[in-house]
């Protein structure tokens, strides 16, 4: 075999070997980028479902939640184009279906109270998720920027409210116990909490509302102190009486012992 014949032939399988080799990088990079794919699609998912069903519904009006919801079904078509699987098939119809329940009934979800810190925290975090969802898709050009600044705004003030949540059911639970001027610092931390978004009509609403309680509670606290102040002047009185006669009574006594 000439050898012009034999370098021709290791040239040919040496280009087969590297198409080879190129051929299956190819595939492992696409496998990869697809897993990568995938992982950040369900991700995005569960954050999606986590705004709609975990985030307190006063911290989420319709709007916002039509919106998320439209972006957890666009995700969830992109995860049925990269893995069929049953799962997101059916979430898609649970998604789509309650995507048409909010278009067309709007419904009103009941409030879930922010009782401890920790409930206040995990709305903490759930709010910035949502604040760079909303980014994200302004980035995008999705959504127009002055709507974001309006979603952003709303947020803000959600943000606030659930901080001052958490001051309101503290002073709650101060009144119950009959600790009213603690009940008052805490109503004075709520509105503290709105301070950022105090121009807000909502934000002055619950602003005034909060000074309301306020005085009332004074009001309540200064009685209570006159009804202590009362209270220990009637023991102090009763004390005073009774030392009075103990006294009237030894005196009786010692009387008695001289004259015997």
């Amino acid at each position: 075999m000439p050898v012009t014949t034999i370098t021709i032939a290791i040239i040919i399988v040496i280009c087969l070997c590297v198409g080879l080799i190129y051929m299956a990088q190819s595939r492992e990079r696409a496998r990869l980028e697809r897993i990568r794919q995938i992982t950040l699609f369900s991700d995005r998912y569960r954050k999606m479902q986590q705004l709609l069903h975990e985030l307190p519904p006063q911290y989420l009006n319709n709007e916002l939640r039509i919106l998320v919801t439209e972006r957890s079904i666009e995700t969830l078509n992109d995860l049925i184009a990269l893995k069929t699987d049953n799962s997101y098939q059916e979430a898609l119809e649970r998604d789509t279906a309650y995507l048409k329940q909010l278009r067309e009934t709007n419904p009103r979800f009941a409030p879930v109270p922010v009782r401890d810190e920790n409930a206040a925290k995990n709305v903490r975090v759930l709010l910035e998720i949502l604040c760079r969802f909303i980014e994200n898709l302004g980035r995008r050009n999705i959504i127009p920027a002055g709507t974001v600044s309006k979603y952003l705004n709303q947020i803000r003030f959600a943000s606030a409210q659930s901080r001052a949540d958490l001051f309101v059911a503290r002073a709650e639970a101060n009144k119950r116990n009959g600790k009213l001027r603690v009940a008052i610092h805490n109503l004075h931390n709520a509105i503290d909490a709105y301070k950022e978004v105090a121009t807000q009509p909502q934000a002055a609403e619950a602003i005034a509302q909060y000074r309301l309680s306020i005085k009332a509670l004074e009001g309540e606290a200064d009685q209570q102190k006159e009804q202590v102040l009362q209270d220990s002047q009637a023991k102090l009185d009763s004390s005073s009486e009774w030392d009075n006669f103990l006294k009237d009574d030894e005196s009786w006594k010692k009387k008695k012992d001289f004259e015997d």
